[in-house]
């Protein structure tokens, strides 16, 4: 029986291969940049309106990234994501906790930013984080409250009731991307991109098959 980090490897892949629309794996992960800490460090507000915020251009300079937006998340609604983070991908055997990867930190740069799919998962996500709140309040939310409530979550979301289900399925994809776009995310999914190579010996002889070549 697969475990619940074995299931989301599953979820991240399907993700990757399938492109989801609005799920794409490019934005660059927190904790190999350290965006998120560094513009909460320099004072950014707590709150944005997309549309006043000033996104990347055509041309973002990747060598020297950062965010040209204040980030979203208030101290409490960021302490709930982290809990609920950790929940979804906790610390195993060779795998890192969620926030030890800055995920939460990734999930406020994502969505803070002014483009459509994140403005609109910024609705869903401050949605949920503020039904949340409704019932208790989110700088108390603790590892057990969190398992329960991602448990309730999950069930709404098999049930495929609105609105639980897709702040559910947004909460955890979007975690999703932040953990595996991270150096050790990469990693655990085997990935061997972004490495130079002196000699390429065409692709394996599966890929090959697999095309019928």
């Amino acid at each position: 029986m697969p475990d619940r980090r074995e299931t989301l490897l599953w979820l991240v892949r399907a993700i990757a291969l399938s492109a989801a629309p609005g799920m794409a794996l490019g934005p660059l992960q927190a904790e190999a940049r350290g965006l998120g800490v560094a513009a909460a460090a320099a004072g950014a507000p707590a709150t944005i309106r997309g549309a006043d915020a000033e996104g990347y251009g055509r041309d973002p300079d990747l060598r020297h990234p950062r965010v040209t937006w204040p980030l979203t998340l208030d101290p409490e609604q960021k302490t709930a994501v982290t809990v609920l983070a950790d929940v979804l991908l906790p610390a195993e055997e060779g795998s890192p906790a969620a926030s030890t990867l800055g995920v939460p930190d990734f999930l406020d740069e994502w969505i803070s930013a002014p483009y459509p799919q994140q403005r609109a998962d910024r609705e869903v996500i401050l949605a949920g984080l503020a039904t949340i709140r409704s019932q208790s309040p989110l700088a108390d939310l603790d590892a057990a409250s969190a398992e329960a409530i991602v448990a309730h979550l999950s069930a709404q979301a098999a049930a495929g009731r609105e609105p639980q289900a897709h702040f559910f399925s947004r909460l955890r994809n979007i975690c999703l991307v932040g953990y595996y776009t991270s150096m050790s995310g990469v990693a655990q999914l085997g990935y061997v991109g972004y490495q130079p190579s002196a000699t390429f010996k065409g692709p394996p002889p599966e890929v090959l098959a697999l095309l019928g070549v």
